[in-house]
This record gives structure tokens, sequence and C-alpha cells, in this order.
């Protein structure tokens, strides 16, 4: 039956006209600080006169501003999230946080039980957190969606978490990894799912760098303030001063090794991300980013906080420029599947408690 089949010749199979022609498409991001000033001005105005309570309606139109101005292959970004649901979700956030600071103040037991409670939820908090970004998140007119549950969270991010604590965080890389994976692959753009092939080995080398770095900056500050200290040649008070410098230059270079970290590993996570033929390409810089925080950090602070939308802006098109996709033909071939609307109440309540998860997807 085979032989029935008509072979194709040999050199068809790689013909060039047969390969889906491949695109790089840049992100690219329109938005100006002084634009932004007067929706940011306004934002904090009101939300002070109404004493919070138009935060939520704040957050949206931030976000929209955002995602309005951010393009990729020339199509905008949508937020989607209403008002109303954010600031149902926020109230319930800032209730538990402030029942948090009564309980720790009048009630330790209660605090304490509370504190448990918020832990053990947390991996929930962040699942139902991701839904809701990604069901009110769109391009091209389809929205994204989470659909991992909130039970298979518990794995990467407590689990590990405890994993990597009980072994003096020699396992973090591994714990990373797998949050990446369960991130990435609870998402989908339309019907396609994305896929994480990112391995394990891959999250050792900024690891190592950073554990490697710190560890040896740690040993270098006591050697040298011990042969300081007992040569006699410097007096108490120079040695204190000089213990408090170098104190101040090694969390200088812990902070800045943190960034480093997180740059590398956002990188990681979107170099190893696939959806269907398309991958991604993330090409931050440590330098970049660490000049970028540090001078806007400066600048925040001498303007009192008026030179923040600047900071943002700034910021924003920095990521833009350095985020690519690489298509494998036609963008068009995704079909939205329906889903119901997720709450809102995850995602505030991690906002609420800093949790920091900001996987940016």
């Amino acid at each position: 039956m085979l032989d029935a089949i008509p072979a194709a010749p040999a050199g068809d199979f790689f013909a060039p006209s047969e390969a889906p022609a491949t695109q790089h498409h840049t992100a690219q991001f329109s938005g100006r600080a002084g634009e932004y000033f007067g929706i940011w001005f306004v934002n904090l105005l009101l939300s002070i006169i109404t004493l919070g309570i138009y935060s939520a309606w704040a957050k949206v139109r931030t976000e929209r501003y955002f995602y309005a101005n951010t393009s990729l292959a020339g199509a905008t970004f949508e937020y989607l999230a209403s008002p109303i649901a954010i600031l149902k979700g926020r109230l319930i956030a800032y209730a538990v946080v402030i029942a948090l600071g009564l309980s720790s103040r009048f009630s330790p037991g209660l605090y304490l039980l509370l504190i448990v409670g918020v832990g053990a939820m947390m991996p929930a908090l962040i699942t139902w957190s991701l839904r809701f970004r990604a069901r009110n998140s769109a391009w091209r007119g389809l929205t994204f969606r989470f659909d991992n549950g909130a039970p298979e969270a518990y794995g990467p991010f407590m689990l590990w978490a405890w994993i990597s604590g009980l072994t003096a965080s020699l396992l973090y890389p591994a714990m990373k990894r797998r949050q990446h994976e369960f991130v990435v692959e609870g998402h989908r753009y339309g019907v396609k799912r994305f896929r994480f092939l990112g391995t394990t080995g891959q999250y050792y080398g900024p690891y190592l760098v950073v554990a490697g770095t710190m560890v040896g900056g740690l040993i270098l500050l006591g050697v040298v303030t011990a042969m300081l200290s007992d040569s006699g040649l410097v007096g108490k008070q120079a040695l204190g001063a000089g213990m408090a410098f170098g104190l101040l230059a090694f969390y200088l270079v812990f902070f800045a090794l943190i960034i480093m970290m997180r740059v590398r590993y956002t990188n990681l996570m979107w170099n190893y991300t696939r959806l269907g033929e398309h991958r991604f390409a993330s090409t931050l810089r440590v330098r970049d980013l660490l000049w970028i925080y540090a001078s806007n950090l400066v600048a925040v602070l001498f303007t009192v906080g008026l030179a923040a939308p600047w900071a943002m802006v700034r910021l924003a098109r920095y990521r833009a420029e350095h985020f690519t996709l690489i298509a494998s033909g036609e963008l068009d071939e995704f079909v939205a599947a329906s889903e119901s609307r997720a709450g809102a109440a995850g995602a505030e309540l991690v906002d609420a408690l800093d949790a920091g998860m900001d996987f940016g997807l």
C-alpha cells in the first residue's frame, strides 16, 4: 500500500518554500512621561480624597494606559478588568491586612493563626492572581487564560519552598524552574497552550555566581576586619567606620546580585517559552537595569515622588525594547476559547501583602 504513494524527491522536504517564514517582532512602548503624569496625578489626588476607594479605578486607568501603549507585531494589548471587581477584591485584601495589624498588637495568638492561614493560602492566592490577570489581558482581540488549579500550586510554591529552605537554598534554582514551568504552562492564548523547555541546570549558572560572590564577600569582609583589628594600626572608631562602610558596600553588592539573578531568570523563562511554533527572546541586561533602578530612585527621591511617572514610563520602554516575539508562520492561527471570568480577590490580596510575585506574563 505504501508503494502506491508517489515518492517525493528528498530535497522537497527541505525546500525553502515549504518552511514557515520566521519574523522577529520587537515590542514597542509609545507612552510619554508628560502624558502619563496627568493620569498619575489625578489618580493620586482622587485616591486621597476618597480615602483610597478610587484606587481601584486608578489601577484600571494605569493598567489600561500601559497596556494600550505597548504593542507587539503591530497590535496593542488591552486590559479588560472592571474597577468594581478590583474594588471588591481590594476591600477583602485590606480587611485581612487590617486584621493582621490589629491582632499583632492586641492578640498574638490570633495574629499567629492569621499568619499561618495567609501563608497556607498563598499558593492559591498566586493562582487566582494569575488567573485574574490573564483573563483580563487581551492581544489581537483574544484574551489569555490561566487554567492551572490552586491545588497544583502547592507543589512549586510551598513544597519546593520548604525543600529549598531545608537545603540552605541549594535547591533554589530547581524551585524557580518548577515555578516558572507552572506559570508558563498554565497559560493559554486562545486554544494554544504555552510550553516551557527550560532545564534545572540552566538555572544554576546565575545562582552559583550570586552565591559564590556573596560567600566570598563575607569571607573577605571578615578577614580584613580581623586583620585590621589584630594589627592595632587602626583605632576603634576608624575600625567601626570601616566596618560600617564594608557592610554598606556588601548590601549594595547584595542588591545588585539579586537584580542580576532576577534578570537572568526572567531571560531564561522567556527564552525557553514556546507558543505553538512561536518563541520569544528576552535580552534584558543587568548593567542597564541597575542604572535604570539607581537613577530612577535618585530622581524620585529628589523630586519628592513627582518623577515616579517618568521612572515608570522609562522602565516600561526599556522592557518592551528588549522583548521579541519570533513568529514562525502566521499569527492569526489562534482561536479564542470561552472561559468563565475569575474573581479579583486573589490578585488584590497578593498586592496588598506585597508578595512580589511579578511573573511578567
